[in-house]
């Protein structure tokens, strides 16, 4: 895999924002020549929230780490060649079926899952283009199992204990002996005291917390995956075959041991403070790997050009299997037409059904705000009955506080020229906790006088305080005041002199 300067760029810009919010929110790479001290702020992360897509309908958190502390980890881990070790080390085995880096060193985007098992069964059949080739792998790696022991590891991100970043490259004994050593201020190896100093440093992003990594950037996802493959070779020497994607196990057993075997992995687990989820273990018997090819669904449904009857068909295909248990059909089925656009003679079909979706079903919600926006520029009509549909669905996210859907919704507003400056949904958003929203509306320049004294007062997020900061909405004083800022007040004021922010459009 080639890496280089650019590829670091690449990784340390792209791996920023979580690739679920709008594509208005991104780093932009001017950014990395104002790495602010070693001894940086310690500033707690943005946190919102997104849907588990599970059927309690529960949230999880995504962060957006505060961006000096970003900048020295990953400033770190160049100097240190950290990044392109511990990519090459998530490759030293191949029992993960989550890849972090592709072959030309760019982030995978498969939106990824932390750690939900649900999802993890549905996005299998659409992340990967090389679908039916993975399921082939499953296959001849199980030949002979009697069944398959599917087990998920417990709150994954929120359970890793940062202290043991060292076990990934050096193992759990070696690690393990040199911090023994380092309590006595013993000479310790360059390798420990490299990957103990990069614990702190992710630390630094995570308010010093030992316990958990934040689901957001990019990096955790590279750590936890690392930390994953070092497990992975435990389990190996264990003599257990078995597939992995992220935390989502899936154990071949051939004899009628089966609590043995998951013992063995408990276990091990345990030695890295890391447990089973026994309410999602189950097992499949034989015969397994039964598995839907929706890739190959859509093509035979897909056609030059579509009339309302042959539109119908496509779409009740991908409800009934949703319907049937099938738990991402629906998205899969968006998923599929945002890259193969259809030609349909009635727009107003596609759109109700587009419209519908977004009204009924959070695990399609996003891409349907994408295949709307995407339409709109091919003069899709979307009228005022439409927007105000799109406005009371945002209205109630606001109220049930769904982060994710909020925001992409007043994304959505935006770009199809839905929403103006004295609309009252700006004066309930800016009301509300959701400050990433609030980052967008001050970026369009939606926000009046009035409201952004109301902001001003309320803020608390770095990201919305240093976007007011810019706009000279408050002093530096008050900057430093709300973050409680020192060592980072440099980097700030450089990003504002260049005019850098963090959404555009």
């Amino acid at each position: 895999m080639p890496f280089n300067r650019e590829s670091y760029k690449h990784i340390a810009t792209q791996g920023f924002f979580s690739e679920y919010l709008p594509p208005c929110f991104f780093l932009d790479k001017k950014v990395l020549n104002y790495v602010p001290p070693e001894n940086c702020d310690i500033i707690q992360p943005y946190c919102f929230t997104m849907s588990k897509y599970d059927q309690a309908d529960s949230r999880r958190n995504i962060y957006i780490t505060e961006l000096g502390s970003y900048l020295v980890l990953h400033e770190y881990m160049w100097n240190n060649n950290l990044l392109k070790e511990l990519i090459d080390f998530t490759k030293s085995e191949d029992y993960s079926f989550s890849p972090v880096i592709n072959q030309q060193g760019q982030i995978y985007r498969f939106e990824q899952s932390y750690g939900q098992t649900e999802e993890v069964l549905e996005e299998s059949f659409e992340i990967c283009s090389d679908y039916i080739e993975n399921i082939s792998k499953k296959i001849i790696k199980a030949t002979g199992a009697k069944l398959i022991l599917k087990l998920d590891i417990s709150n994954f991100y929120g359970a890793i204990y940062t202290h043991l970043i060292p076990t990934i490259i050096m193992g759990y004994e070696s690690a393990d002996s040199e911090y023994r050593q380092s309590q006595k201020v013993e000479n310790l190896s360059p390798t420990y005291e490299k990957y103990s100093k990069l614990d702190k440093l992710v630390r630094r992003m995570n308010s010093n917390q030992t316990n958990g990594l934040l689901a957001g950037p990019f990096v955790s996802r590279l750590i936890s995956e690392a930390l994953l493959t070092r497990i992975d070779k435990e389990i190996k020497s264990e003599n257990i075959r078995f597939v992995r994607y992220v935390d989502d196990y899936e154990i071949f057993v051939f004899d009628d041991n089966t609590e043995t075997t998951k013992s063995k992995i408990d276990l091990i687990l345990r030695k890295y403070n890391l447990t089973i989820n026994n309410e999602k273990t189950r097992e499949e018997k034989f015969p397994y790997y039964i598995n839907k090819n929706l890739n190959k669904l859509f093509t035979d449904l897909h056609i030059d050009e579509f009339d309302n009857e042959h539109l119908m068909d496509m779409f009740n295909s991908f409800f009934t299997l949703e319907n049937k248990g099938t738990k991402g059909a629906i998205r899969f089925l968006l998923k599929s037409l945002e890259k193969n656009p259809i030609d349909i003679s009635d727009s107003e079909l596609y759109k109700a059904y587009l419209l519908t979706i977004l009204q009924n079903n959070k695990r399609s919600l996003i891409k349907a705000c994408q295949i709307l926006i995407e339409k709109k520029s091919e003069n899709f009509c979307i009228n005022d009955k439409d927007i105000t549909l799109i406005k009371k669905i945002l209205l109630r996210s606001l109220q049930q506080i769904n982060d994710l859907e909020v925001i992409w919704l007043l994304y959505l507003l935006i770009e199809i020229e839905g929403i103006e400056r004295d609309d009252d949904i700006i004066i309930r958003i800016c009301s509300s906790k959701n400050e990433l929203a609030q980052v967008m509306l001050l970026r369009k320049e939606f926000i009046s006088q009035d409201l952004k004294q109301t902001m001003k007062s309320s803020s608390t997020s770095w990201i919305l305080n240093y976007e007011l900061f810019s706009e000279n909405i408050i002093t530096e004083d008050e900057f430093k005041e709300k973050l409680t800022i020192h060592q980072n007040l440099n980097m700030y004021n450089k990003l504002k002199q260049n005019g850098i922010h963090f959404c555009e459009f």
